[in-house]
């Protein structure tokens, strides 16, 4: 479909929300109420073929793979390990009132 460039701009603004708003989806295709089943139906309907079993691998392991590196070795020598000594909670800003 081609359009005019005004009409093309004023759809695409249609998709936009103003700064503040949240976008909320409870209904359609991925609405939470039917999701998998719905999901499910597209997939049949499309003859899509059945995704790969996730596969759950360590942080170390991901590293490895995908970027070459010992990301738990010092990056300066390459030969010390580091090691978690104390876990710091994620700061979490107070609400304003």
């Amino acid at each position: 479909m081609r359009l005019e460039t005004c009409e093309f701009i004023g759809r695409f603004m249609q998709h936009m929300l103003p700064s503040g708003f949240k976008r909320i989806c409870h209904y359609g295709l991925l609405g939470p109420a039917h999701k998998t089943a719905n999901l499910a139906a597209a997939c049949a309907a499309l003859e899509a073929p059945e995704p790969d079993s996730i596969m759950v691998e360590s942080v170390e392991a991901f590293m490895r793979r995908v970027a070459g590196i010992e990301w738990l070795n010092c990056p300066h020598c390459g030969e010390g390990v580091f090691r978690v000594a104390q876990a710091i909670p994620p700061h979490m800003p107070r609400a304003p009132s």
